[in-house]
């Protein structure tokens, strides 16, 4: 007769030999599945990485590693950690400005990028391609105690009429609905209630890595516009700009540039070609040019800087600061994404020789110092994974 003993352990055995089993089957599973997205992944087109580069890099809202918790959501457990950071950007901007601009030297123009906003008592300067987007919505449904969202799924595809709801969901809004809204900005006011407001409003400024910059420019303007809309606007200023070329030299470096695309649609602006637009300042444009230019840091004492790869944590870190009530439905969402992990510089920049990247840093590198990022760091991670031989 089997005793008790022995049924016991015949059954622990059994079940011991089913769960190994199951953990085995399920493992084999899941890797296979891993595989899967990675061979998908790499036998993905250019067009296909790059457009997942540029979705990325357009959302800019990811948190540091040291502030995200195991399901990848940005926590607040060390707020001294992010004040610490932002008095390490304001520090660096102060210290830049006083070097190369003396205070009072000059007073900020009637910048149209500066939008006022009065109930909230905040100043922001606009910049494309920096999360501007996400920083009108959200400062306009502050202002107006409002809570209207965007459907990205009609970016730039319905020119409705900003009261038109139609073909949406949820009541949601068009994209270029927060672009078609009329911003207060420095214009509006009188002399004496600008220098009012510059000197008692909050002043938040969000900025980017210039180059990262610069490629989501290239690809919403030259690549994603033209094919989801078939606007060529940009595609056809750029033509005229590099066609009225006089200068020999730039001349030969354009043909240079030409006789090596794979894609000779006129239709098209290949990346190489807009980069060495952009360094000879052939065809300037809002959404390229410099930080410098466009919201003037060193003749406005902004308060506060955000970055795009943080904005989600430094837009709280702001309202906390300023005690700006806000309703988390208006806040930018945290995204367990990291937007400065080199795959702009492989996917884009690997693709250039090193020779036409160069000449940008001319161009930003008063951006880059004033804020704290590194042309040489950007070269280094191009350099790490870059396709084209220098």
């Amino acid at each position: 007769m089997v005793s008790v003993r022995s049924t016991f352990i015949f059954l622990f055995l059994f079940i011991l030999i089913l769960s190994t089993g199951a953990y085995m089957y399920i493992s084999y599973n899941i890797e296979g599945l891993s595989l899967k997205k990675m061979v998908s992944g790499a036998s993905a087109s250019y067009r296909e990485r790059a457009a997942d580069t540029y979705l990325l890099t357009e959302t800019a809202s990811s948190p540091s590693p040291s502030s995200v918790d195991t399901k990848g959501r940005e926590t607040w457990e060390n707020l001294t950690e992010a004040e610490t950071e932002q008095s390490r950007r304001i520090t660096m901007l102060n210290a830049y400005c006083a070097r190369n601009f003396p205070k009072g030297a000059s007073k900020p123009s009637r910048n149209n990028h500066i939008f006022i906003f009065d109930k909230i008592k905040t100043v922001y300067c606009y910049i494309p391609k920096t999360g501007c987007t996400t920083m009108k919505l959200l400062l306009y449904n502050l202002e107006h105690n409002e809570t209207e969202k965007l459907s990205w799924g009609f970016r730039k595809v319905d020119w409705l009429p900003s009261d038109d709801k139609s073909n949406r969901t949820s009541g949601e809004r068009d994209v270029e609905w927060i672009h078609r809204q009329k911003f207060k900005s420095l214009e509006d006011y009188s002399e004496e209630e600008v220098s009012l407001r510059l000197a008692t409003y909050k002043k938040i400024i969000v900025v980017r890595d210039p180059l990262e910059r610069l490629a989501s420019a290239w690809f919403d303007k030259f690549v994603i516009t033209p094919e989801r809309v078939g606007e060529y606007a940009f595609v056809n200023r750029m033509r005229r700009g590099l066609d009225s070329l006089e200068d020999r030299t730039l001349i030969d470096e354009l043909s240079k540039i030409n006789e090596e695309r794979t894609d000779n649609d006129p239709k098209r602006v290949s990346f190489r070609e807009f980069l060495f637009a952009v360094s000879h300042r052939k065809v300037e444009s809002q959404h390229w040019l410099s930080f410098d230019r466009l919201c003037t840091p060193c003749k406005i004492d902004y308060d506060f800087v955000a970055h795009t790869d943080t904005i989600a944590s430094d837009i709280r870190l702001f309202l906390k600061q300023n005690n700006i009530t806000a309703n988390e439905d208006v806040l930018p969402k945290h995204q367990s994404r990291n937007v400065n992990n080199g795959n702009v510089f492989k996917d884009f920049y690997g693709r250039v020789p090193i020779d036409e990247i160069l000449p940008l840093q001319k161009v930003f590198q008063k951006d880059f110092d004033m804020f704290g990022y590194s042309f040489e760091e950007d070269l280094a991670k191009r350099n790490e994974n870059h396709l084209v031989g220098s």
